[in-house]
């Protein structure tokens, strides 16, 4: 086989391998053969289909690369509390038990709650399947460990993959990406300044009581939005953050549309709120020609062409299997969640409903009017399509409270426009990056559920384009001599990387602190009732599509 090809492969079975584990392990004999067939099959066909891979250059002091850039993945896959090696964040509390149920139980795991009633895990738990099949198959210390190997091994794919963008084995993409943040430094100061009562949240001392003021968290700074830098995501929720990271890259550097439904039917079942933010990018991928520069491809002349281009095997069967059965089961928490709440948690899951369907409305409707201002050379006036985004931006901006509104021109300011402007004249004419910018621009005033995660996690494969953008204007501004654009994007991207650094620095902090007080690390758990207990984990598997046609 083809070195290419291999490598094909692996990033295939990669991001398959936690849905064929779902399907072998969650459903009944049958469904499960008929699903990972389907799968399995779709894996080799995409492996065989896929342009991703690429032959990169093996220069003098490539093989140094390599071994540091493997020993920075190592370094912050620890750091990130993966593995319950080092100290965890607070969140971890809860993926610790959700990965413990799923190593102790019987799959689909179930439990018989105190009114009597049996529900059923039902989560996006992709990413802990490998480790928990194979902390099933040994132990749950071992369980854990996999752990370590199975995210450092998806950020050793997301880095080869940032390689192949930039045509060569190089250090610097991977710092970048690691480093990523908006200026939250400088948002946390200005509110901090402002206001004279701020929120627990806000004051970010909660992340670490103990610690220093190098441990704060500042992310929450403007209240009402967040988004989360790189770091901020592998050290708070890696479980969603990795496998959306490496299907926004892949997606981006495939040269045709054979596998694009295929990636993203793999990515929902560990990666839900963060596959929102990745349709923009597979509209954009799905109507493009693959040819010249890849951040900036023309629009398809043929869009019939492209369109009949996604219907292969690994598309329809492959992608259509994952997604559609991931659907299904993840429908019963939504479903469990309505049925089950007083008329108050009704509204909320019905508005939540509703202000998703808005959103991918709206996205619809703006890269539609883009097509067209993109393929229709000849009509000047189409050019006017461009300013459409602004018509619902500006009637949400029109329907927000003052002071939301200020936070979050606050927000958009030092978390990407003051970046945004500093790219223009590296990208200024690309679609993509017109796209992201205005899907960043939406995205904050869509809520799903109590709190700002659509924000936080909807965000996570946009970020990962506007990353991109960066790193690449970097190589651009550096090479045409433009030192000037070039430092101040340096400045940019070194006082967003203060939040990462201040996440490491926590972590360090308070893996001494507890060795010192305590002997050893000791990181928290909530009891299995608990998670049992609350329902955005679980569903009532009575009259549940799911547990009662598909489950074991």
């Amino acid at each position: 086989m083809q070195k290419n090809k291999l490598f094909n492969l692996i990033i295939y079975s990669y991001i398959a391998l936690p849905f064929l584990i779902f399907a072998a392990g969650f459903l009944k004999w049958y469904f499960a053969l008929l699903v990972s067939g389907g799968i399995i099959a779709s894996v080799y066909l995409a492996a065989k289909d896929s342009k991703a891979s690429v032959s990169l250059p093996f220069e003098c002091f490539t093989f140094f690369r390599i071994a540091g850039g493997v020993a920075l993945i190592v370094i912050m896959v620890l750091l990130s509390g993966i593995g319950n090696v080092m100290w965890q964040n607070n969140d971890h509390a809860t993926r610790n038990t959700l990965f413990d149920v799923l190593v102790n139980y019987s799959w689909p795991p179930t439990y018989i709650t105190d009114a009597g009633n049996e529900v059923g895990l039902v989560y996006y738990i992709g990413f802990w399947l490998p480790s928990a099949l194979f902390g099933k198959l040994t132990t749950l210390g071992a369980g854990y460990i996999f752990q370590i190997i199975w995210a450092a091994l998806g950020l050793l794919i997301l880095w080869y993959l940032l390689c192949i963008i930039h045509k060569k084995i190089v250090i610097y993409p991977l710092v970048i990406f690691l480093f990523f943040s908006g200026m939250d430094l400088l948002g946390h100061s200005l509110i901090t300044n402002l206001f004279d009562s701020l929120t627990k949240l806000q004051i970010g001392t909660w992340a670490f009581p103990q610690g220093s003021s190098l441990t704060t968290h500042i992310e929450w700074w403007s209240a009402y939005f967040q988004f989360s830098s790189h770091t901020t995501q592998l050290f708070w929720v890696f479980n969603q953050c990795i496998p959306v990271w490496i299907a926004t890259v892949l997606m981006l550097i495939e040269k045709n549309n054979k596998n694009l439904v295929f990636i993203m039917g793999l990515t929902l079942i560990s990666s839900t709120l963060p596959f929102i933010g990745l349709i923009p990018i597979f509209v954009w991928c799905a109507v493009c020609d693959y040819e010249g520069e890849l951040l900036d491809r023309p629009f398809t002349k043929n869009i019939k062409a492209s369109f009949f281009s996604l219907f292969t095997f690994q598309n329809v069967i492959g992608g259509g299997l994952s997604g559609i059965m991931t659907f299904i089961y993840l429908a019963g928490n939504v479903a469990s969640t309505a049925a089950s709440s007083t008329s108050t948690g009704s509204a909320s899951t019905s508005a939540a409903t509703f202000s998703l369907g808005i959103f991918i409305l709206v996205v619809v409707f703006w890269l539609a009017a883009f097509l067209l201002t993109c393929t229709n050379k000849s009509f000047k006036l189409t050019k006017l399509l461009y300013l459409i985004p602004a018509v619902p931006l500006a009637y949400l901006m029109a329907k927000t409270p003052l002071l939301k509104l200020e936070f979050y021109l606050l927000f958009i300011i030092f978390e990407f426009i003051i970046l945004t402007l500093l790219l223009l004249p590296a990208w200024g004419k690309s679609s993509l990056f017109f796209i992201s910018v205005v899907s960043l621009l939406i995205i904050p005033f869509f809520k799903v559920g109590t709190s700002i995660d659509f924000c936080m996690r909807a965000s996570i494969p946009l970020l990962v384009v506007l990353c991109i953008f960066s790193a690449k204007a970097l190589d651009k501004y550096f090479s045409q001599d433009r030192q000037i654009l070039a430092t101040l994007l340096c400045i940019v991207l070194m006082l967003g990387a203060i939040t990462p650094v201040k996440e490491i620095a926590r972590v360090v902090e308070a893996t001494a602190y507890e060795i010192q007080t305590k002997g050893s690390v000791v990181n928290d758990r909530i009891t299995e009732h608990t998670v049992f207990a609350a329902r955005n984990f679980t569903s009532r598997t009575e009259n549940n599509i799911f547990y009662e046609i598909f489950s074991k």
